[in-house]
């Protein structure tokens, strides 16, 4: 295979593919900006009981978390950690409930952002409609996955290596279908399926890809994914399904710990583990880890992985 002449279609599509992310992020900067400028809502106050949890966010920037005791017409009490406060109306911005599993030592968690993938594979768990997420691995691996439903997710990708010919670089879509949804399990199958063009322009069959069903088994903040998969390429497929195992753990309000692992059935690798840490807050999260196959020359701690992910 000769870089020269790996994916020279790719340049179009990944033109659009830029594009539609493009709209997106110009869709919401329009609708924030909007936001911004319209004039301060006072928020919906309703009375909760004594199995919710409540934030309130005031004027001022801070948060107090209890829950809403009584309201009148121009004051509530709130029952916080510390005692019972009088909050006028007007000082209040947004009151929202927030499940009880997200409360560790009287302070509200973050949801994890990144809940529906590991490192690379996918998490059993799925998008809901109108969610999505911008992802950059390595820098040169972007991709877009967005809920058209809460059973159907979509996505799209394409490498952005600096070869000597951009039209080298691979494209990919990634669509994923949830199957079981519960608190504790979540099951989906799905596909990623790209070519590289450039073998295209020359006659080849360019195509790779795998069809995978994955589950994960847990709660948000612990969790156990299991999966397997079919590779393919050049319209061949393997002889022998991939199997992985991954795992999530929460170490702290911002901090995971991430595992995804391979049993590969060939000769040459018999398996691939990785490990490392995903630091995270509302939107934004960042995973740092390594690398590394048992058993061959590769030097501990592996090779470095690197990768952003923004929710939106």
């Amino acid at each position: 295979m000769h870089h020269a002449s790996i994916v020279r279609s790719a340049a179009r599509v990944g033109a659009i593919l830029l594009a539609e992310l493009g709209a997106i992020v110009g869709i919401s900067g329009i609708v924030v900006a909007q936001q911004s400028s319209a004039a301060p809502k006072t928020a919906t106050i309703r009375v909760a009981d004594s199995t919710q949890v409540q934030v309130i966010r005031l004027r001022n920037g801070s948060s107090i978390v209890g829950r809403v005791t009584e309201v009148g017409p121009d004051t509530i009490r709130f029952a916080a950690t510390g005692g019972t406060l009088a909050l006028t109306r007007p000082d209040i911005i947004d009151v929202r409930n927030v499940a009880k599993s997200s409360m560790h030592r009287g302070e509200v968690w973050p949801v994890n952002p990144n809940a529906t993938r590991l490192f690379f594979a996918p998490t059993g768990r799925m998008l809901s409609k109108g969610e999505g997420y911008f992802n950059d691995t390595y820098l040169f691996f972007m991709s877009v996955q967005g809920g058209l439903s809460s059973r159907f997710n979509l996505g799209a990708g394409m490498s952005v290596a600096p070869l000597d010919n951009f039209t080298d670089n691979a494209l990919f879509i990634t669509p994923k279908i949830g199957v079981v949804a519960s608190p504790k399990f979540n099951l989906a199958v799905g596909a990623l399926a790209g070519f590289v063009g450039g073998l295209v322009d020359e006659g080849d069959d360019a195509s790779f890809g795998v069809l995978y069903g994955v589950g994960t088994f847990g709660s948000p903040n612990a969790s156990i994914t299991v999966g397997t998969g079919l590779a393919y390429a050049a319209g061949q497929f393997a002889d022998r399904p991939v199997a992985m195992l991954g795992a999530e753990s929460r170490l702290s309000r911002r901090v995971s710990f991430v595992t995804e692992n391979y049993l590969i059935p060939n000769d040459d690798v018999q398996g691939v583990i990785s490990y490392g840490l995903r630091f995270f807050s509302e939107k934004l999260s960042t995973d740092l880890a390594f690398w590394n196959a048992p058993g061959s020359q590769m030097v501990f701690p592996g090779i470095p992985y690197v990768a952003f992910t923004v929710k939106f």
